[in-house]
């Protein structure tokens, strides 16, 4: 009897350690959506705040060279530009999300109505051959910036549908491809080829999260690839900017000009990099040091380190974002982020790859980072997004969703109180199995 007792109270105190183990392991995979939402807050803040530091010191020389010869011209516009997108930034994460349900075609809409209006003559302005922005007086605008997070938020609201989640293949082509498609053509009129990459990595990139059939996937992506070849072939400039993308050297004071400046900053700033404004790059050797070619300047002043940091900083960034993504059980929230994660991605890795010669040049942005006032406002806006799925989503069930019984977290607790209120039915909407 004795050893009976002793073995059943072994038993009945291994039993308790397994649930405390297993309630702690619960309570720390719920805690990594808060963790999510503080690391995205903070990357964003590092390279916001680096990325005027790099606008200060590549653009300092060319400001001097303005008809007011003010060093500090580019880096009062993009901290004014900064202040305004973190204001909309939380602005917009302490707004319900689902708000933007409704103003997806109407976006979508708007867009490209000005899209179309650049085009107008008299109304947009054309700078190095391309019409690709409005003039508004004291600011001018890139309507091409808009169309990115506009395709983002109808994409969504289209892949988030009933008739889409119960995995209807042909309307989810017919609703989304055709309207964004669109919008890829008004782009590419202005001519502007990179971002119409960039609206069809978006597209792409939601259509394999929302699990469209993988014939159909890798028969549209082939066709996207085929289309950019044409626009290639097709003109002279993309043409020659392809070649050198190739073979830089080959023409190295002309179309390969740009690249071999680029190699020559990075290079120049081996493991450690020349110092903090101590780049001789941004002496118009490099064109737009300031801008597109930014990551170039990174290279030459911090070296390998200051290249690795940025990069890590992207990544935390972006793998905090999928993280909210993976825990909303809300179809809409999680393509939502989803979708601001391959426009922030898709533009870091166009960039950066074009500037270390790895991907053609593109003229794409490095978010938070390059000087562009438009395109700052809309990398700020969608991270607000992010931030407002990860404040207002409810958690996926199958994640260790927290209950009114567990020692969960208040800010999680108030998070699915809140969406429960919200909804109007019992338990929280599941999404359909997706390729990630």
């Amino acid at each position: 009897m004795r050893q009976t007792r002793l073995r059943t109270e072994a038993e009945t105190r291994a039993a308790e350690r397994q649930a405390q183990t297993a309630e702690r392991e619960e309570q720390a995979e719920a805690q990594e959506p808060v963790w999510a939402y503080r690391l995205t807050w903070a990357s964003v803040l590092l390279l916001l705040a680096f990325g005027l530091l790099m606008v200060f010191s590549a653009s300092s020389i060319v400001g001097l060279f303005r008809e007011n010869e003010d060093g500090f011209y580019f880096l009062r516009q993009q901290a004014i530009t900064a202040v305004a997108g973190l204001i909309l930034l939380f602005g917009i994460s302490r707004l319900d999300y689902r708000r933007l349900r409704p103003l997806a075609f109407l976006g979508l809409g708007f867009a490209a109505f000005l899209l179309i209006l650049v085009r107008v003559p008299g109304v947009g302005s054309e700078a190095g051959g391309a019409t690709r922005w409005l003039e508004l007086g004291f600011i001018s605008l890139q309507p091409s910036e808009f169309a990115k997070l506009a395709v983002v938020v109808f994409g969504a609201h289209i892949l988030s549908s009933r008739r889409i989640l119960r995995g209807d293949q042909a309307a989810m082509f017919l609703r989304l491809v055709p309207p964004v498609g669109g919008l890829c053509l008004l782009i590419l009129f202005q001519p502007d080829l990179g971002t119409t990459v960039m609206v069809g990595m978006i597209l792409l990139g939601l259509l394999w999260v929302a699990g469209m059939g993988r014939v159909q996937w890798f028969g549209l992506t082939g066709t996207a690839f085929a289309f950019a070849a044409l626009m290639i072939a097709t003109a002279d400039y993309r043409r020659q900017r392809f070649l050198a993308f190739l073979d830089p050297f080959a023409d190295a004071q002309d179309s390969g000009f740009q690249i071999v400046q680029s190699l020559i900053a990075i290079g120049s700033g081996g493991l450690f990099g020349v110092g903090p404004g101590q780049s001789v790059q941004k002496f118009s050797y490099l064109p737009e040091a300031h801008t597109d070619m930014i990551f170039a300047i990174i290279g030459e002043e911090f070296g390998l380190l200051g290249i690795t940091a940025v990069i890590a900083l992207f990544a935390v960034l972006l793998l905090s974002a999928w993280r909210i993504a993976r825990g909303c059980a809300d179809p809409f929230g999680k393509y939502l982020v989803a979708g601001v994660v391959f426009l922030i991605g898709g533009q870091a890795l166009l960039n950066m790859g074009g500037v270390m010669a790895a991907l053609p040049l593109t003229g794409v942005p490095l978010p938070f980072i390059s000087f562009g006032r438009t395109n700052l406002l809309v990398v700020l806006a969608a991270v607000g997004i992010i931030l407002s799925v990860a404040r207002h989503c409810p958690l996926e069930v199958a994640s260790g969703a927290p209950s009114a019984s567990s020692n969960q977290p208040k800010e999680l607790l108030d998070n699915v109180t809140y969406l429960d209120r919200r909804r109007g039915h019992g338990g929280a909407r599941r999404p359909r199995p997706s390729h990630s």
